[in-house]
C-alpha cells in the first residue's frame, strides 16, 4: 500500500506570545480548529525570522472539526515587544505578554465552557473548555464562564443538562424571532 500525497499551506489560528519566566525565552502558542480530522497543524519558523501557521492536508478528508494547539519556544532579545507570525489571513503582529506566574488577576486563568449549539442530552463529551480570548466556531455556545479552569472542568463534571436544555430551548427562541415566525 502506497503512502498518500500530503498538501502543505497555509492555515489560520489565534495567538499568544508569553516571557516564559525570567528567561529570554518565549513561548508562541497558535490555537484554532482544524477542518478535518485527519489534517495537522504546525507552527514553523520562516527564514526572515517570523513564523507561519501551516496545515498539512492529504487528499482523503475526514471531516470534522478538531480543535488544536500548536506551541514553539524561541529565545528572543530583551527589548523584543512583539512577534510575527503569518497565516491564511495575513501577517499578525503578536505582543509578548508577561509569564502566566507574572500576569496579575483573574484574567489569566479566565476559562469558558463551550457546547455544541442545539444538542439534546449533551453527553459529557460534548463540552471542552477554553482560555478567555480563544475563538470557537459559532456552532458552539458558550455554556458557563468565565470562571477558573477548576470551575469550568466541576462545571463539566457536575453534566449540568437542565441548564444545556434551557440554553437550548432559549436559542431555538431566538431562532424562530430572528426567522420571523413568532
Amino acid at each position: 500500500m502506497g503512502r498518500k500525497s500530503t498538501t502543505r499551506m497555509l492555515g489560520c489560528a489565534e495567538y499568544e506570545a508569553r516571557w516564559v519566566d525570567d528567561s529570554m525565552a518565549v513561548r508562541l502558542t497558535a490555537r484554532g480548529f482544524l477542518p478535518c480530522a485527519n489534517h495537522f497543524a504546525q507552527l514553523e519558523k520562516r527564514s526572515d525570522g517570523s513564523w507561519e501557521t501551516v496545515f498539512y492536508t492529504q487528499d482523503f478528508r475526514e471531516e470534522k472539526h478538531v480543535a488544536f494547539s500548536q506551541d514553539a519556544i524561541l529565545v528572543v532579545e530583551d527589548e523584543q515587544t512583539s512577534l510575527f507570525v503569518v497565516d491564511a489571513l495575513g501577517r499578525h503582529e503578536i505582543e509578548i505578554r508577561p509569564a502566566e506566574n507574572q500576569q496579575h488577576g483573574a484574567q489569566s486563568s479566565a476559562h469558558f465552557v463551550y457546547a455544541r449549539k442545539n444538542a439534546v442530552n449533551v453527553p459529557d463529551e460534548t463540552f471542552f473548555t477554553q482560555p478567555l480570548g480563544t475563538k470557537v466556531l459559532p456552532i458552539y455556545n458558550r455554556a458557563f464562564g468565565p470562571s477558573s479552569k477548576r470551575e469550568c472542568d466541576a462545571f463539566i463534571a457536575a453534566a449540568n443538562n437542565d441548564f444545556m436544555m434551557e440554553l437550548d430551548a432559549l436559542h431555538a427562541k431566538i431562532e424562530r424571532v430572528e426567522g420571523g415566525d413568532e
